[in-house]
């Protein structure tokens, strides 16, 4: 699970994280200099309404933020839940392969070598190695 929670800091959406930071930064820069400017200029009613604007576009912009943190939330639970969903379909599959496990090789091999060592001693004559007849070596 450490390395879920790894990824998603450093992961696909820190890009597009970085970007809405810059965004952010800029767009509070601007509406200061906009903010500014336009007090030079205008007459005290048209400030008002300056300023009521400022502090609509400023709610605007915290409502788009928690929609952007609700979103990435969302995204990457979806993501999550689509990982899991893969790693348990490839845990099935790899269950239904039905390979042969490193002990059945293991054992497969002792039981080859046991019987070639029973033929030998069948070709060469001795008895040494002679088994009784359906005898099963594990």
């Amino acid at each position: 699970m450490a390395a879920r929670s790894t990824r998603r800091k450093t992961g696909p959406l820190r890009p597009l994280r970085q970007v809405l930071t810059r965004l952010e930064r800029d767009g509070a820069k601007l509406l200061a200099r906009v903010r500014k400017d336009a007090g030079k200029y205008l007459a005290s009613g048209q400030q008002r309404a300056l300023v009521l604007l400022v502090k609509r576009a400023q709610r605007l912009g915290v409502d788009v933020e928690q929609r952007i943190r609700r979103g990435r939330r969302q995204f990457e639970a979806r993501a999550e839940k689509i990982l899991a969903d893969v790693e348990r379909r490839a845990a099935r599959a790899v269950e239904r392969l039905n390979l042969a496990t490193r002990s059945d090789v293991e054992r497969l091999e002792r039981r080859v070598e046991a019987r070639l060592a029973e033929l030998e001693a069948k070709l060469t004559g001795g008895d040494s190695g002679k088994s009784t007849p359906g005898a099963f070596i594990p």
